[in-house]
């Protein structure tokens, strides 16, 4: 039993430092410019598809683990650029229409991956390759679970310093309080949500190369993924990155404690439960404020 709970609490840190980074990038989004980005699980599953073919040793490039890892971030991150640039900043004053266009710019996506990869899942080549076993523990750990923590959270911990300790950094952060407030202080919208999208792009490229590694690489592979974004950042507070860590936490350790103690197939029936009691008693998620209307 001991040593079940043990396996519970390292594979739940691995895992739900993944998902941290899933909801960061949806909730900076959000609490910027206010768009409910559905097209964000499509950017995650650009990050792992661009890997898959900048690594893969069947296609015509076959690049190490490491330098694909940074191109398929760097292309994510243009993706999630040109995105906003090319049509978000038209039409993000029509909230539905920018929802729609979203829904829509994530079935483009899904159909273009199945064009060019098939609609069988792929096998992503790990980072790093190998696994170490924890006999204290009992469980297997592999290297790449090791490496998407550490990565995980220095990711989080640059962009915590960014937003805290440097202006641009700061502007996104008052940007994310009062839209217009910022403005005042001579804050260039524009900018900060650009910035914001780049930064939200780089995070799903991150997080789609591990959990594409971890989990799998479809071309249904958004679904989950956006899901799991819009349950952590419901549950921690729309606009709120300490409460999308905290809440991507909560989750990654019921999932992992369902899977463990109950099976696979009870793998989101916690959070579900979790997040309808959230709506209930406090709406607003644990460090979530009402939204204001400027």
């Amino acid at each position: 039993m001991i040593g079940q709970l043990l396996s519970i609490l390292v594979l739940g840190a691995m895992i739900s430092a993944v998902y941290a980074l899933v909801a960061i990038g949806f909730t900076m989004i959000f609490g910027v410019g206010g768009v409910l980005n559905l097209a964000h699980g499509a950017l995650i599953m650009i990050g792992a598809f661009a890997y898959l073919a900048l690594t893969s040793t069947a296609g015509t490039i076959s690049l190490p683990p490491i330098v694909g890892f940074v191109l398929a971030v760097a292309i994510t991150a243009g993706a999630s650029y040109v995105l906003y640039a090319g049509l978000v900043s038209y039409i993000e004053d029509n909230i539905v229409i920018t929802f729609l266009a979203t829904v829509v710019v994530a079935l483009l996506v899904t159909e273009v991956i199945i064009i060019r990869f098939g609609a069988s899942p792929s096998q992503l080549i790990p980072v790093v390759a190998g696994s170490i076993t924890l006999e204290v523990v009992g469980t297997r750990i592999r290297y790449v679970e090791l490496v998407a923590f550490v990565v995980s959270w220095i990711a989080i911990g640059l962009l915590w310093y960014y937003v805290t300790k440097t202006d641009e950094g700061r502007s996104i952060l008052a940007t994310s309080m009062s839209r217009r407030g910022a403005e005042l202080t001579g804050v260039d919208l524009e900018t900060v949500k650009s910035r914001t999208w780049l930064i939200a792009g780089a995070f799903a490229g991150i997080a789609g190369v591990f959990i594409g590694t971890l989990q799998s690489t479809a071309p249904e592979m958004w679904l989950n993924p956006l899901a799991l974004a819009f349950i952590i950042v419901v549950i921690g507070g729309i606009g709120s990155i300490k409460g999308s860590v905290v809440a991507a936490y909560l989750i990654g350790y019921l999932e992992t404690a369902s899977i463990e103690i109950l099976g696979p197939s009870f793998q989101g029936v916690l959070s579900l439960i979790v997040l309808a009691a959230v709506l209930l008693v406090l709406p607003q998620g644990l460090y979530g404020r009402e939204l204001v209307h400027e």
